[in-house]
């Protein structure tokens, strides 16, 4: 081989290598082209706003999916609820591309799996049955009344829980489980939003249907009566959301609830003290026992007696210093005394069980006085 054909032979095998090379690059970008990735299915979870617990998970389909179509030409899209069943909500007509992504569809909430529907039901029917327009009962002789309190509301739902769902059979854990849940800001938030306009209708159903037996005569109420319920419960709470900003705003207010349901508790205790040294007194004297003992049994009951007096003292002092602080509040001048102290009650043992009760007592006020201005609104219709 001679020296001249040794380059040739080099460049001719450098020249197939580049060429060789250039082929597999435009292979190489021929498939990056054309390539699409795989749309892995995922599940996401989209919760309504404010918490409410009727919430809706909604499958995403991949790209390729097929959608079924009905036979109106419109798709359907399955909205699968927290207890596993599948809803179907009609989209709009089927003209989209087969690889067009599926825009999901989000059910309305409509209601909370813990305070249902029924509770509004049952608490509208409650503070309605106990209004009494003027001449329907003797209390209502000269004014109408509204014969109910904070009082009788804790009740009725702390034993019947109407309309409150929990997990479990004791009801002390279960109404504590549901307070829990219930006295949240955003939760508050979420169902006074959910729920006003429906509570607001059961009033006025409740009302309108309900009769009343005035000078002999039984009948449906009139607008003027309507209209007294209604300033009624406005007065009634805003009253109480004049209470519960007391005890958020008073930086001393659990202290002084605590001294005084403290006193309450002691003015019992005395009392039962003083029951049984005059039982042991009386039991010494129809038994004919001697002086001496006779005598250490008086004394006995005398002394408790007196702690007794103290006791009850104590107690109508530190009841008459909160009553009086709560008062300064406006609205709450509107409400009598013990219905007032019962609300504070109340706050204090349910801020022991919550992390940001000032917060919480707050937000309670705010959502109070919308709904007593919702009901001063009806009243003007």
């Amino acid at each position: 081989m001679s020296n001249n054909e040794a380059p040739k032979k080099q460049n001719t095998t450098l020249k197939r290598a580049l060429w060789v090379a250039l082929v597999i690059l435009a292979i190489v970008l021929t498939g990056l082209w054309t390539f699409e990735p795989e749309i892995v299915e995922t599940e996401t979870q989209l919760a309504p706003e404010g918490e409410v617990t009727n919430q809706v998970r909604i499958p995403l389909h991949t790209a390729t999916e097929q959608v079924p179509t009905t036979e109106s030409g419109t798709t359907e899209a399955g909205i699968e609820t927290d207890n596993g069943a599948v809803a179907v909500a009609p989209s709009a007509t089927n003209t989209a591309k087969p690889n067009t992504p599926i825009t999901p569809v989000i059910k309305k909430v409509t209601e909370d799996t813990v305070i249902q529907p029924s509770f509004i039901s049952d608490l509208s029917k409650l503070i309605v049955t106990a209004y009494k327009p003027k001449g329907s009962h003797p209390a209502a002789s000269k004014s109408a009344k509204l014969m109910l309190d904070a009082k009788v509301i804790n009740v009725h739902y702390g034993i019947e829980m109407t309309g409150l769902s929990w997990k479990g059979d004791d009801l002390a854990i279960g109404r504590r489980s549901v307070m829990r849940y219930a006295l949240r800001p955003t939760m508050i938030n979420a169902l006074y939003m959910l729920y006003k306009q429906r509570f607001v209708d059961a009033i006025d159903t409740e009302l309108t249907n309900t009769t009343r037996t005035i000078a002999g005569t039984e009948r449906t109420l009139t607008a003027e009566e309507r209209n007294d319920f209604y300033r009624l419960a406005a007065q009634r709470i805003r009253a109480t959301a004049g209470v519960i900003k007391s005890c958020a705003k008073v930086d001393s207010a659990m202290s002084d609830i605590g001294v005084w349901l403290q006193s309450e508790r002691d003015a019992i205790a005395a009392n039962l003290r003083f029951q049984s040294a005059l039982h042991d007194y009386q039991v010494s004297k129809e038994m004919n026992s001697t002086p001496s003992v006779t005598d250490a049994a008086k004394r006995k009951m005398q002394a408790e007696g007196t702690a007794y007096e103290e006791a009850i003292r104590s107690r109508e002092e530190y009841k008459a210093a909160l009553a009086n602080m709560i008062r300064k509040f406006k609205w709450a001048k509107d409400q009598d005394d013990e219905t007032n102290l019962y609300i504070a009650s109340w706050v204090f043992r349910r801020s022991k069980d919550i992390s940001n009760p000032k917060q919480v007592m707050m937000t309670i006020q705010d959502r109070l006085l919308d709904l007593a201005g919702t009901m001063d609104s009806q009243a003007s219709r």
